[in-house]
C-alpha cells in the first residue's frame, strides 16, 4: 500500500482549519482534492480526492492517520483505487501540503520518486521544525 509518513508535531484539527480545496496537474494526471472530513476523536481524517489520468478517472479518499511521530498519508483501504502514477502523485501532493502546514519532514515512504521537494527556503532550514 503506498504511503508517506510526515514527521513532526501535527494536529489534524489544524490541518482541517487550514484546508482549502485544490486542483493540480501532475504530468498527464489531474488531481483534485476537495472535502476534508475529520473523525470525531481527531486522530483520523479523510480527504475526498479525484484523479484523472490516461482517460481513467478514480474517486477515492486519502487517509490521514495521526501517530506519535507525525501523520501517515495513504489511500483509505475501503475505497482502494488502482495505484496508478496519478494516485501516487495525489498522495505526494497531500503529504507536501501536510509538511508545509506543520513544518515537518518526510519520513518512511515507498513513494520517494513522487515526493514534492521542499521549497528552496524550506530546504535551507527556513521552514523546518
Amino acid at each position: 500500500m503506498p504511503h508517506i509518513l510526515v514527521e513532526g508535531t501535527i494536529a489534524l484539527e489544524e490541518l482541517a482549519r487550514r484546508h482549502a480545496p485544490f486542483t493540480a496537474r501532475a504530468g498527464s494526471a489531474i488531481v483534485k482534492c476537495d472535502r476534508f472530513y475529520l473523525e470525531t476523536g481527531g486522530r483520523t481524517a479523510l480527504l475526498e480526492t479525484l484523479v484523472s489520468d490516461a482517460s481513467h478517472t478514480q474517486r477515492f479518499f486519502v487517509r490521514l492517520q495521526a501517530r506519535d511521530d507525525g501523520v501517515m498519508v495513504r489511500c483509505e483501504p475501503l475505497t482502494d483505487p488502482e495505484k496508478s502514477p496519478g494516485v501516487k502523485r495525489a498522495l505526494a501532493l497531500v503529504a507536501s501540503r501536510v509538511r508545509d502546514a506543520c513544518g515537518g519532514r518526510y519520513g518512511v515512504t515507498n513513494l520517494a520518486d513522487y515526493l514534492v521537494p521542499p521549497a528552496p527556503d524550506d530546504a535551507a532550514g527556513g521552514g523546518g521544525r
